[in-house]
């Protein structure tokens, strides 16, 4: 019988505490001249709604909806009539998708964005304006992926020499890229030296495997980097078939020429199937210490939504880990960098902010990492939800 209550009195207390609609509605809002949708990493599924109403405009990949692994959503209205308190339109906007996927709402570790646009004067320019909801999502890693990354790494010069005839004045390096974050962060770390490179090649991580193939590029008389290491999660090994500590995948560049380190990153890709999301970020980082282990630190190349599967194992690292996320500016990092770099000594990067004094948190303390709050408890970072 006290079991049966206590049941009772825990499903009275989650149910009383899960995210509500009026929570996401009462955050602070986002003030934005006009929406501009930014995606890279991760994909998002755009629902327009009509201009002062909550209907879809178009149909919508419902079954996709109900499956993604969603990052973050955005919900975007215009801010005409001035001044007039829409809460009341959003909140129907929002209750709009939860009737296909009710978990977008109680999940409360989906943020929600709630944007008000405001270059509008009248009615007319309010109109033409987005109106709706964004939903922000991690693609699946599949075959096809693989063939994709494999492509765009191909495509790029082989040499330094072919490299320099892409110079145009004015963009990264010189270089038509539509991201530059990675290569900023290895040029804004120079202090980073007799280190060894641990890269992620799975998944969509293709844009952040060409800066880092672009930036040895044009860094090849740079002897910062001692070794270069790329995995991929076990090749395409089943799944039960990855023990933790030894699940492979793992390629290491014959030296690091540029040559060597594209060969080693296109094997990776190519033996992999995309991955499985969790990946083995500390198998990969221990087999690059024991293969030089005169290094001073670790930079380790990761995709900011792949849990560290094998973070059982990160007590066996013992240097410094300078963690480079890729994607971070597009939703809430994954814990186990923060608690990987804070274990080791190291740091956290991302496009703009450099974290480097996680070690030296007290319990209790927070650190925010692109606007979102984590707080060190029991020795591991939570991250906290703004409802």
């Amino acid at each position: 019988m006290k079991t049966i209550l206590m049941c009772l009195l825990l499903g009275i207390y989650f149910s009383s505490t899960a995210r509500s609609v009026d929570d996401i509605i009462q955050q602070k809002t986002l003030s934005k001249n006009e929406y501009r949708l930014k995606t890279g990493l991760v994909k998002a599924i755009v629902i327009p709604m009509s201009y002062g109403d909550h209907e879809f405009i178009s149909e919508m990949d419902k079954a996709l909806l109900r499956k993604v692994d969603v990052i973050k959503i955005d919900l975007v209205y215009t801010d005409f009539p001035k001044g007039q308190d829409l809460s009341e339109l959003n909140k129907q906007r929002i209750l709009k998708i939860a009737a296909i996927r009710k978990t977008l709402i109680s999940d409360e570790f989906i943020p929600w964005n709630i944007i008000k646009q405001t270059a509008c004067t009248n009615e007319e320019e309010a109109r033409v304006l987005f109106h709706g909801i964004v939903v922000h999502y991690k693609p699946e890693q599949d075959l096809e992926t693989m063939k994709r990354d494999i492509s765009t790494i191909s495509e790029l010069p082989e040499t330094g020499e072919g490299l320099s005839k892409l110079v145009a004045k004015g963009r990264p390096y010189g270089l038509t890229i539509r991201d530059s974050s990675l290569i900023k962060i290895m040029e804004r770390n120079k202090h980073w030296k007799n280190t060894i490179v641990v890269a992620d090649m799975t998944g969509s991580m293709s844009p952040y495997a060409t800066q880092l193939l672009i930036w040895f590029q044009l860094k090849m008389k740079d002897d910062r980097v001692k070794k270069v290491v790329f995995f991929n999660d076990g090749d395409m090994k089943a799944q039960a078939d990855k023990k933790i500590g030894s699940t492979g995948g793992i390629y290491i560049a014959n030296s690091t020429k540029y040559e060597d380190i594209l060969a080693a990153a296109q094997s990776t890709i190519k033996n992999g199937n995309g991955g499985d999301g969790p990946e083995n970020n500390c198998e990969a980082t221990i087999k690059a210490i024991e293969l030089y282990p005169e290094a001073s630190s670790i930079i380790m190349v990761a995709d900011n939504f792949a849990p560290i599967k094998d973070i059982s194992i990160m007590e066996r690292i013992k240097k410094p880990v300078h963690i480079v996320l890729c994607g971070a500016e597009f939703g809430p990092t994954v814990i186990d960098y923060l608690n990987l770099a804070r274990k080791t000594g190291g740091s956290v990067h991302t496009m703009l902010e450099d974290i480097e004094t996680l070690a030296k948190l007290n319990e209790g303390e927070v650190v925010k990492v692109n606007g979102q709050t984590y707080r060190l408890l029991k020795g591991s970072f939570v991250r906290e939800t703004t409802l």
